[in-house]
């Protein structure tokens, strides 16, 4: 009490001090008061020239809180204002609040209400706030909610179209499309291990600045200027880099090659005019292009590594360093991928030239032993063998019989001892078989033929020769 009457008695000096009057200022102190049930705002407004201080109690619109919903006024002529405390008396009732700690006393016992100090009128700065959330080109601000009542939050700053641009530069995106297939996909998305740190870090940010967005979306300001900053920097990269955006879009942004966006184009419309002499003119008049970001193709999905994962990273500046490090870990995985695929090719390489130089090998060896089985005489069963299954004595080349010794023979594929055919049973004649006709000898156990036209009785009078030289078995019947 002895603290307000002193404040009393100097505000009087102070009225008679001209120095005083002209120093003098109103100076607004600022408490932002939460407890249960409350909300609301205390304007401390000192005018010193007068000696009082006016409480203003704002509570905010229940909305947005950007808007004073109601306001009570008191003047107060016993208060006290400390770098520690401001006390004052109102309604009878002496009240203390810490401006530190934001602790309430009335009558020296607390309350269950805390008001910490702030430099500014909070409604004010929120209104002010949300306001450059609403119009700004290169802050990154988020609604928290999906809902009318939302409030904003500033996630970062929007990545400028030399930093968008910067991260093309990273050698991962130096590779072509066959390198690119070196990585595994699913729904023709890029999967590595890794990856997912996309996903992870946008949640984590989301989670700490309360975002919490079933259907993630841009606000209309931000969502221009970042698409302004990516389609510029596409731009540059397309005349720089000529094919670079079908790729991109091919391997990265596959929503903007599905629905057939050219966002790198300045699209314009052809007026028609007429010229002094009456000639027609046309002249292009450049319209808006075709937006690069599109969140509704994953239906705003942020889970996992997809083309709205990309895009949000990609106008995101804060996330650069977590994309930088993807890229990263993606190259090494694909780099070691294709020298192992180069490996497995040159392998292949190696074995398929060694393949086909033994198979030249075998080739000319096959040749040579036909040459000189061709140059060679016969001897009679090779000359009947060979008449029996290809109509030539001679035989063919991939079709013949050799004496490998006196009176067994082999093509190959069988071995036939001649001296082991039954004459009795042993038979000439002809069959079709399908619809081709072929001659047949044969036992009734080893059959041979030939689909060559051949007269039956030499055919006979040969295996008569053979069977002289090698006599076969004999039966009853």
């Amino acid at each position: 009490m002895d603290r307000l009457c002193i404040a009393s008695i100097t505000s009087l000096l102070l009225l008679f001090c001209p120095k005083a009057l002209l120093a003098s200022e109103v100076k607004n102190h600022y408490f932002h008061c939460t407890g249960p049930g409350y909300n609301y705002q205390i304007i401390f407004e000192l005018d010193k020239t007068q000696n009082q201080l006016i409480q203003k109690i704002q509570e905010p619109d229940a909305y947005q809180q950007i808007e004073v919903a109601s306001e009570t006024q008191t003047v107060l002529s016993e208060f006290e204002i400390t770098a520690d405390v401001i006390n004052y008396k109102k309604n009878n009732n002496f009240f203390s609040i810490s401006r530190s700690e934001g602790t309430v006393l009335r009558d020296n016992q607390p309350v269950p209400i805390q008001c910490k100090e702030s430099a500014v009128d909070i409604i004010a700065a929120k209104r002010a706030e949300i306001e450059n959330a609403k119009t700004t080109r290169t802050e990154f601000w988020s609604p928290t909610t999906g809902y009318g009542d939302t409030g904003y939050v500033q996630l970062g700053m929007l990545a400028t179209t030399d930093e968008i641009c910067q991260v093309f530069k990273h050698p991962f995106f130096n590779y072509t499309s066959d390198d690119y297939r070196a990585l595994d996909t699913v729904n023709s998305d890029f999967d590595w291990e890794g990856i997912e740190a996309a996903s992870l870090w946008i949640n984590r940010m989301f989670e700490k600045k309360g975002v919490q967005l079933r259907r993630f979306g841009l606000m209309e300001n931000v969502h221009n200027a970042a698409n302004a900053n990516l389609a510029s920097c596409l731009s540059q990269k397309e005349q720089t880099n000529p094919g670079f955006y079908d790729k991109l879009t091919r391997h990265f942004l596959g929503n903007l090659r599905y629905q057939g966006i050219q966002c790198h184009e300045q699209e314009y419309r052809i007026e028609q005019d007429v010229d002094d002499n009456g000639n027609l003119i046309e002249r292009k008049i450049p319209i808006g292009s075709q937006t690069c970001i599109d969140f509704n193709y994953n239906s705003g999905n942020l889970n996992g590594w997809n083309t709205s994962t990309f895009t949000l990273m990609l106008i995101w500046k804060e996330a650069h360093p977590v994309l930088e490090k993807i890229f990263d870990k993606g190259e090494n995985i694909m780099v070691a991928r294709l020298e192992e695929m180069e490996r497995i090719r040159l392998a292949e390489e190696a074995a398929e030239a060694e393949r086909q130089q033994k198979a030249e090998a075998e080739r000319a060896e096959w040749e040579q032993y036909w040459a000189n089985y061709q140059s060679r005489q016969k001897t009679l069963m090779e000359q009947v063998y060979n008449f029996a299954t290809t109509g030539y004595p001679e035989g063919l080349q991939y079709s013949h019989w050799v004496e490998i010794e006196e009176c067994v023979l082999t093509d190959g594929n069988q071995t036939i001892d001649n001296r082991e055919l039954n004459m009795t049973a042993f038979r000439m004649y002809g069959e079709f078989i399908g619809e081709t006709w072929y001659i047949i000898s044969t036992d009734m156990n080893i059959r041979l033929m030939t689909s060559t036209r051949i007269p039956i009785d030499r055919l006979q009078n040969a295996w008569g020769l053979a069977f002289q030289e090698c006599p076969g078995r004999n039966s009853n019947f």
